[in-house]
């Protein structure tokens, strides 16, 4: 079993516990650093905080950006399904490119019209595009704007949403 490493915000204190791999994805990434030599613990630091302690601004997403490919939501795994553009047909299937950059072939039953995913499935963030996805509503789409069920507030990008059937 992977090992777990503790996780520190900004300011020091405890937020919770990751795995090893994401700890190590995060630190390689510059979005947190390590506590230590013995690598148990980590200090993350959110999209906007820079490990410096600058801050930068959020820039406005543009909903109209991706106006020349309709976007769509498609399956991912585990019914998790995330933003995407259709890039061909291939009759019972088609070729989509999520806005992480990665590429699949799906059924077309796994592809999602947004009107028919705004209408029928719940929403998530990644809060600060950290380690954790929590519930709400898109307040506002042009700037994409997420209310969080727990009363947070911001801008995501389109990476930051995904969608699923309620059970």
């Amino acid at each position: 079993m992977e090992s777990k490493v503790v996780l520190f915000n900004s300011n020091g204190i405890k937020i919770g516990e990751t795995y090893a791999r994401r700890a190590r994805q995060l630190v390689s990434r510059q979005r947190a650093e390590w506590l230590g030599e013995n690598q148990q613990a980590i200090r993350f630091y959110p999209e906007m905080e820079n490990m410096d302690g600058t801050v930068t601004e959020p820039e406005p997403i543009e909903v109209q950006d991706t106006q020349a490919h309709q976007l769509y939501f498609a399956h991912w795994s585990r019914g998790y399904y995330y933003l995407a553009v259709i890039d061909e047909d291939l009759e019972n299937y088609v070729r989509v490119t999520f806005f992480d950059g990665y590429k699949r072939i799906l059924p077309k039953e796994q592809v999602i019209e947004l009107q028919e995913a705004f209408n029928t499935m719940t929403f998530q963030g990644n809060w600060q595009e950290g380690l954790f996805w929590y519930n709400g509503v898109l307040s506002s789409l042009q700037p994409l704007i997420m209310a969080y069920n727990d009363g947070d507030v911001e801008h995501v990008s389109l990476s930051q949403l995904r969608a699923f059937f309620p059970r």
